[in-house]
């Protein structure tokens, strides 16, 4: 189960492994449970009361009568299917699968639900590394994380998941890093090759953004505009779910999609 909140702070706290352990225990429970169950069930959670205080607080548990039990109504499947079958239909002949992409993660995508959600499925991410003139931007299918630059950095404290860029990156600073990749990005889009070697190239090469052979060139599409489309009219919930199910349609049976793109001025 996945908890989504529009509190950034509390999702990150959510994802801690002794939340995890506790969101996965009430998940199973058929019946509420009293305190001392918990303790018997988590007999090493040294915080165990200030955590479920915090779940309780944030109204994901609930205690009525010294009974604990999952307040949240799990999510089993996506809800929006009909929205995104009739978007599709009336845009695929107007513009590609990698234009809608770039339309849906630079002009629609909503990084949070308007209430707090628990889901028992997992969905797209989109991940973006960001600079003063540019973005790299990957979108992800559920439950995968391919070894680009945009994930890397947006899961850096996890640097098991992509061994190639944490043994190469290791610690840096991410404006500092995004400023040398601007200007090998102005470089290559220009025709002209990198002046030397650095992290920063090889760090390009391995995500596979740029290619050396037979010339420099950048191997994920570039966006100098961004395309103008009407956008539907739905409220936030909805758009939620919306965006990342269109995401997983658009994608089909790639993986994943990374894209660069001019920011705007």
């Amino acid at each position: 189960m996945r908890i989504y909140t529009n509190n950034q702070k509390t999702e990150q706290l959510l994802k801690r492994p002794e939340i995890a352990e506790l969101l996965s225990y009430f998940e199973k429970l058929e019946t509420p449970v009293i305190l001392r169950e918990i303790r018997k069930a988590f007999p090493e959670q040294k915080h165990l009361d200030k955590n479920l205080d915090f779940l309780i607080d944030n109204e994901i548990i609930t205690r009525q009568e010294r009974r604990y039990q999952l307040q949240l109504t799990v999510i089993k499947n996506y809800q929006t299917t009909a929205f995104v079958e009739a978007f599709i239909q009336a845009t695929r002949d107007k513009y590609s699968t990698e234009e809608l992409l770039v339309w849906l993660s630079e002009e629609f995508w909503c990084a949070e639900p308007e209430e707090t959600l628990a889901l028992d499925f997992p969905m797209a991410t989109c991940n973006r590394l960001k600079h003063a003139t540019f973005q790299l931007v990957t979108i992800n299918r559920s439950g995968v994380l391919p070894e680009t630059l945009p994930n890397y950095f947006e899961n850096i404290e996890q640097p098991e998941l992509f061994p190639n860029l944490a043994s190469l990156i290791g610690d840096v600073n991410l404006e500092f890093f995004t400023n040398q990749l601007g200007l090998l990005f102005e470089r290559i889009i220009a025709g002209k090759a990198p002046r030397r070697e650095s992290i920063f190239l090889e760090s390009l090469l391995r995500s596979q953004v740029v290619a050396k052979e037979p010339a420099w060139k950048l191997t994920v599409p570039f966006f100098a505009e961004r395309i103008s489309l009407d956008q539907p009219i739905m409220d936030q919930q909805t758009r939620f779910f919306f965006v990342r199910e269109l995401a997983e349609k658009l994608l089909g049976e790639r993986t994943s999609f990374t894209y660069l793109i001019k920011k705007k001025e």
